[in-house]
């Protein structure tokens, strides 16, 4: 198994370096040698882009492999508010975005294509990474590229962008760029919509009194 693994990911690497390398660079995009994942700074946020690989997916166990890449957006003067905002309370950020617009590519193409690949030989690896290439090309980076300011988080959010995983987490992270833009109003404005309830009022009330807290 170990052995068939090493196989899968060389081929991929070999791919990578190969078929997506040169855009990735040309956006900015870095990828240490031995790496699958692609990192870049851009505005005031540091993005990456996991090619993750699991060997034999059990969904689909006639596949040599499952190539499901992985998109993170980390936004450092909105995720230090967030941290203040939740404390030890990590609950509050349950969901798939983790509150850091962690999620799979394929959220960008607003549900056209699963972000998912199946690879059936290690020979096909090429093929598979221009695959990617392509899709990251149509969709993802053009959202990338849009998402690199708390601003850039509030004006998503308003569009109801549908790229964006919308869930619990991701909306602390809204409250969190709103206030970072002196936008105490939209942070409300934002948990009353979406954590309004008696109930959610109760579970979510620290984040309410640090907004009311904020100057």
């Amino acid at each position: 198994m170990k052995a068939k693994k090493d196989e899968i990911k060389s081929r991929i690497l070999a791919g990578l370096a190969d078929q997506l390398d040169p855009y990735m660079f040309e956006q900015g995009f870095s990828r240490a040698k031995s790496s699958l994942i692609y990192k870049r700074a851009i505005g005031v946020s540091t993005q990456k882009i996991d090619i993750s690989v699991q060997v034999h997916p059990k969904d689909n166990p006639n596949a040599a492999a499952a190539v499901y890449p992985q998109m993170e957006i980390l936004v450092p003067v909105v995720d230090t508010i967030l941290e203040e905002m939740v404390g030890n309370n990590l609950g509050l950020l349950e969901g798939i975005t983790g509150g850091s617009s962690k999620q799979p590519i394929g959220f960008t193409s607003e549900k056209a294509h699963d972000g998912r690949w199946f690879l059936y030989e290690p020979e096909s690896a090429p093929g598979l990474v221009d695959n990617i290439r392509a899709f990251i090309e149509r969709w993802t980076m053009s959202f990338l590229d849009s998402y690199t300011t708390p601003e850039d988080i509030i004006v998503t959010d308003r569009r109801n962008d549908a790229r964006l995983a919308r869930d619990r987490a991701q909306m602390m992270r809204v409250v969190a760029a709103a206030l970072v833009s002196n936008r105490k109003d939209y942070a409300q404005a934002t948990m009353e919509k979406w954590l309004g309830t008696p109930g959610a009022r109760r579970r979510y009330e620290q984040v309410y009194d640090y907004i009311q807290q904020a100057t």
